[in-house]
């Protein structure tokens, strides 16, 4: 059984972690343009924003495969 049992659930949570993961990558965006971001800070913002590029390549990257794989 390879299907979610819910799959409007499944894809509200994979939705919601897209959105909170752009809202990360925008905060980020942010206090560079602001010169926010502390020097001792710098590695962590980078592994941050690793994590919410993956999460979005996830979320987006998948969509994009199931439409294409529907193609001929």
């Amino acid at each position: 059984m390879s299907e979610h049992p819910n799959p409007n659930q499944y894809w509200l949570h994979r939705r919601t972690m897209a959105y909170f993961s752009l809202a990360g990558m925008y905060v980020i965006l942010g206090q560079i343009i602001l010169g926010a971001l502390k020097p001792e800070t710098v590695p962590l913002a980078q592994t941050m924003a690793y994590v919410f590029s993956a999460n979005l390549l996830w979320y987006y990257g998948g969509n994009a495969v199931e439409t294409v794989k529907g193609k001929p």
